[in-house]
């Protein structure tokens, strides 16, 4: 997107602190809360994009509660209010680039620039992180060159970048990595840190299980509820990589097909709308031999119906 609608969007949406709590598999409640809207039969649900959702044991407990045979809101609530939480403090930044000869280097779909979803720790991570982890400099197990809060302010557990058009009502997720999560496994870094694994074990073990989806939530949450916007998209693996231009130090595979497929993401040869006429879409469209795919997030169709008002 254009840098002055991302700093149109920083403007309205940036605040002190947006508190964001998550529980495992919290994503499951927070997709179908989404879904229901007043209300919706189970069978209805179970014939659904959402169908796979209903086998988690979060999901079952609210399912539970509709003695009626109809899952409403509070249902969910009532559930999610029951689970214990990590809690994670949400800030927003800015990447990308003006120049087409960066765009490799920023690992971009289109030259631009993307807003950016931190995942920080809040207060309780910290204060158990500084008594295990003593005079660590800020930002200590992320890369600087990434897009992480640098001023000691909050340490960022993981981030999703995203491109959108307002325009045309869709977002693409463009990336969901953590540094914090890799580095701290590191052996390299014990030997500075003597202490690092009992901070592994006993404090970031939880964070660790559930980063991608408490991060991939968040994104979602953001892109529907804050910005409004309907259709998601989401890169696939292959696609991905040629698309921002990434041959060596490849990602995750599992961040780019376990993680959308958890979410209920579905393959599609659908062309997010603002890539379609760019020249190297069209290269990645030829270069696939099985098709470019991106994962595209269903969504409920809403069908208005005209009141007719008597002559």
């Amino acid at each position: 997107m254009e840098l002055i609608q991302l700093e149109e969007i920083l403007t309205c949406l940036k605040g002190e602190r947006t508190l964001f709590r998550y529980q495992r598999d919290g994503y499951a409640l927070q997709l179908l809360r989404d879904y229901i809207g007043t209300g919706m039969k189970i069978t209805e649900l179970r014939q659904s994009p959402y169908a796979q959702l209903l086998q988690k044991p979060v999901v079952k407990s609210a399912l539970a509660l509709a003695s009626t045979g109809q899952l409403k809101p509070q249902h969910i609530d009532w559930t999610a209010g029951e689970l214990a939480t990590l809690n994670f403090v949400l800030t927003l930044d800015q990447w990308g680039t003006e120049r087409n000869s960066q765009r490799y280097y920023h690992q971009l779909s289109r030259t631009g620039y993307q807003l950016v979803l931190q995942l920080n720790f809040a207060n309780d991570h910290q204060q158990q992180y500084q008594q295990w982890i003593k005079a660590a400099a800020c930002a200590e197990f992320s890369s600087w060159s990434h897009p992480v809060v640098k001023t000691g302010r909050y340490e960022t557990l993981a981030w999703v970048r995203i491109d959108l058009d307002f325009a045309l009502n869709q977002a693409l997720i463009e990336e969901v990595q953590s540094d914090w999560v890799r580095q701290v496994k590191s052996s390299y870094l014990q030997r500075y840190y003597p202490q690092l694994k009992e901070y592994r074990e006993q404090v970031l073990k939880p964070y660790a299980q559930v980063w991608d989806e408490a991060a991939l939530a968040a994104a979602i949450r953001l892109i529907r509820t804050d910005l409004g916007i309907k259709e998601i998209f989401y890169h696939s693996f292959e696609t991905g990589n040629r698309m921002k231009g990434i041959s060596a130090n490849l990602p995750p595979r599992s961040l780019y097909s376990d993680l959308p497929q958890k979410f209920a993401f579905k393959l599609t040869a659908e062309v997010p709308k603002f890539l379609q006429d760019l020249r190297h879409t069209q290269q990645v469209l030829r270069q696939q031999k099985s098709g470019a795919r991106w994962y595209k997030l269903p969504h409920k169709e809403v069908t208005h119906v005209e009141e007719k008002t008597e002559a």
